[in-house]
């Protein structure tokens, strides 16, 4: 097996609501940010000795002005290399967080330029959508009918 070195570990905030849809932010259209003038996940990048659910904590705290005690357990992972665009390879944690849209709007946005409700489907359709969060979106809709695919005997 070949072994690799992740260069950033970062956290995301799948937000749902009760009725299916996923909260995302369109991120800054700054130099200094990646991905600038996608939508995404809320979260960021994980720093040195800390835990990603104090992290995904912090950032929420810091982008919506969200205070969570406890986001729970990780609901997927994804390491992805992105060698091919010249940064490396990344880890992203994804925790599933349900937030009623009274909730939402109480949120007061620090980063990014704003913030939406999406479907699934909407966001499929969106062209500018950060692909690694489109997963954890997509495998947290799905999650139903994904796991028990994997229940059938083969």
């Amino acid at each position: 097996m070949t072994s690799f070195q992740i260069s950033v570990f970062g956290v995301g905030a799948v937000l749902f609501t009760p009725d299916g849809q996923y909260l995302m932010q369109l991120r800054d259209d700054l130099p200094s940010v990646s991905m600038r003038g996608h939508w995404g996940l809320f979260g960021g990048v994980i720093e040195v000795g800390e835990e990603p659910a104090v992290a995904l904590v912090r950032e929420l705290r810091e982008e919506l002005d969200l205070e969570i005690q406890n986001v729970g357990e990780p609901f997927s992972q994804l390491i992805f290399d992105l060698g091919f665009a010249g940064r490396g390879i990344d880890h992203k944690i994804f925790y599933a967080v349900s937030i009623t849209e009274s909730a939402i709007r109480r949120l007061r946005l620090g980063e990014g330029q704003r913030m939406a409700l999406f479907s699934l489907e909407a966001l499929v359709r969106e062209p500018r959508v950060t692909p690694w969060d489109l997963y954890g979106v997509t495998l947290h809709a799905k999650r139903d009918s994904v796991a028990a695919a994997l229940r059938r005997p083969n």
